[in-house]
């Protein structure tokens, strides 16, 4: 399937695996949590890599990236069908109130996908609104209005 390289020993895709999974791992801890980081990234990496021999993709980190952002996507809407399945099934036991006190993490972790990814580029990558579009492969704009709801998600859930 992939050609090795008779000098190293290796495959164009160990070399794209060994140069951009941990900042692939960081991205996706980000979007799905730590438990489930590892999983995407394997799973978005696998058929991203596929994908990229057959087209001939000229940015294979933005198109890696992007990859791990649809995966995020696909698990969040998994397991929101599947949390919407359990909570019909079950009868509430208890009508007091939910605990006021909301943390961080908390309010981040409401955000949709793309609102998550776009504050981790922003703010723990530093990135600039247009290297973020670049690298989402979406445009400045929808970059744009994820960071507005999601600073206006986060006031909300932290005041």
């Amino acid at each position: 399937m992939f050609e090795i390289d008779d000098t190293t020993g290796t495959s164009w895709a160990d070399e794209l695996w060994r140069s951009h999974a941990d900042e692939l791992l960081r991205f996706a801890t980000v979007l799905v949590g730590p438990t489930d980081a590892h999983d995407i990234v394997v799973e978005a990496f696998l058929k991203s890599v596929e994908s990229m021999d057959a087209r001939g993709v000229d940015n294979q980190r933005a198109y890696l990236f992007r990859a791990v952002v649809n995966h995020a996507h696909d698990l969040r809407r998994a397991r929101d069908r599947r949390w919407a399945r359990d909570l019909a099934a079950i009868v509430p036991t208890s009508t007091a109130a939910p605990d006021t006190f909301i943390d961080v993490r908390r309010a981040v972790a409401v955000l949709s996908v793309q609102q998550r990814a776009v504050i981790y580029l922003a703010y723990w990558q530093d990135l600039p609104e247009r290297s973020i579009a670049d690298l989402l492969q979406v445009s400045p704009g929808t970059v744009r209005r994820h960071l507005v709801r999601a600073r206006s998600n986060l006031r909300k859930a932290l005041r």
